[in-house]
């Protein structure tokens, strides 16, 4: 572990001085055809409340480091022709966190699984040929409109062990090999095909002992069930996609793919979890409003034989229909606080189970089991940029909240200081609580609340 460890922090201090010795501009070699960006990040988290009975996490004390992950990451672009190019993306971490609290403090494997990271992120091929798009290789596909909470955005799992739902999706979003194909059909309308042959992937969940642990077997408290690396595994789907008018922009979709969190199974050698397969039929809208001023967006899912965990059933697996759907809304405000103007954002979200029994359990309800078979949240965010207070910087104050209507909650007040097109600074804090009979959507992390710094500079 110590070579490894070694190793890392070397290569990052190799980035470090790499990237800061640059004009802050991307690389361009070969002519110009390959171009590399990326940028160097550190993120340091403190818990700001002691543990009481939550899921996981209670050696971390009020005061404790519980997450100081550094990041090194470069995007390389290379232009074989005008109709091919190559793209990679690779990152590289190391969680300091590990070293701070002592390695001892968690089991080998949980160090060796979270501690240092080395990945290939994405590696793919783009062909363009005509009204016909191909992406081949390690990917991520995005298709949904939603913040903070996924709905059509099902296709790359999440990787949840160093900071869980907390991060942009981009940066915890696995990449899948996939076959990507989008055909215009005309010049508003588009047809899209997803194939990921051969290969499933769970989300990934943090290590016993970690701060964001999950109670379980395995490396990562619900450990990742092994799938055989064939074409009966994989996952296909496609959307049509078109805009309607001037600007309504409205997309159906049918994905036919393995559940990525795990349900809990009981089988003949034993507790194991299992990853059941689901449909996925749904849609999502974009438009902007002129009278109003204001784009509004949305997404609805039909989920076919979703999988809950059901212990009054004798493999502890009840696969049950949903209907989920959000509805957003997003508008530039000019606000007496400040003479620009302000962006404003709210959201809400609703998922039913349909014919739901007494005893299915749905998450963050697992204190009440068939008192709910719906869960109702919403969401709202502010942020106000000054442009005038320093010189080549920008100010933004922002303030974000989750409230899942049961009574527990997610608020993320912030304060990012952006320098330059390079360097950006960020102050905030994650705070949870939950509703006192322990149900709700934010419940299980109640007791996790954080202040952290984030610091990224950046070459592009």
């Amino acid at each position: 572990m110590k070579k490894r460890g070694g190793i890392g922090f070397r290569l990052f201090v190799f980035g470090v001085l790499f990237i800061c010795s640059s004009s802050g501009f991307a690389y361009t070699l070969l002519d110009g055809n390959f171009e590399l960006k990326g940028y160097v990040r550190n993120i340091t988290a403190v818990r700001t409340e002691n543990p009481h009975g939550g899921l996981g996490g209670d050696q971390f004390k009020s005061g404790d480091v519980e997450l100081s992950k550094s990041f090194l990451q470069l995007e390389g672009t290379y232009t074989v022709s005008p109709n091919v190019k190559v793209y990679s993306r690779w990152r590289g971490d190391y969680d300091a966190s590990f070293d701070i609290k002592g390695q001892d403090k968690f089991p080998p494997a949980v160090v060796d699984d979270q501690r240092l990271g080395n990945e290939f992120r994405e590696l793919f091929v783009d062909i363009r040929q005509g009204p016909l798009f191909l992406r081949l290789g390690k990917q991520q596909v995005v298709w949904g409109e939603s913040d903070g909470l996924r709905l059509a955005d099902v296709i790359n799992p999440l990787d949840f062990r160093w900071h869980y739902f907390l991060e942009d999706w981009q940066d915890i979003r696995q990449g899948l090999p996939m076959a990507r194909a989008i055909y215009a059909l005309t010049e508003k309308t588009d047809l899209e095909f997803v194939w990921a042959p051969v290969t499933f992937k769970p989300a990934k969940w943090a290590g016993v002992g970690t701060y964001w642990e999950f109670p379980g077997a395995g490396i990562g408290g619900i450990p990742e069930k092994k799938y055989d690396t064939n074409i009966n595994n994989g996952s296909v789907g496609g959307k049509i996609k078109t805009t309607l008018g001037s600007g309504f922009d409205v997309s159906v979709y049918d994905y036919y793919h393995r559940f990525e969190s795990p349900t809990a199974e009981l089988t003949s050698a034993g507790l194991d979890f299992a990853h059941p397969f689901v449909n996925s039929i749904g849609g999502t809208f974009n438009t902007f409003f002129n009278p109003l001023k204001t784009v509004f967006r949305g997404e609805a899912v039909y989920n076919s034989n979703e999988p809950h965990n059901d212990f009054s059933k004798p493999d502890y697996i009840s696969k049950k229909n949903t209907i989920s759907f959000m509805l957003g809304a997003d508008r530039p405000t000019y606000l007496p606080i400040n003479s620009e103007s302000s962006f404003l954002s709210a959201q809400v979200f609703y998922k039913k189970v349909l014919s739901p029994d007494a005893t299915t359990i749905m998450f963050g309800d697992s204190a009440a089991p068939g008192k709910k078979d719906a869960q109702t949240m919403m969401s709202f965010a502010i942020s106000t940029p000054y442009t005038y207070l320093i010189p080549n910087a920008v100010l933004t104050p922002s303030f974000f909240v989750f409230y899942d209507v049961i009574g527990s909650g997610w608020a993320r007040p912030m304060v990012n200081l952006k320098y330059g097109d390079n360097l950006s600074v960020s102050l905030a804090y994650n705070k949870f609580w939950g509703h006192p009979d322990g149900r709700g959507y934010f419940d299980p992390f109640s007791d996790r609340s954080e202040a952290y710094v984030d610091v990224k500079y950046s070459f592009q």
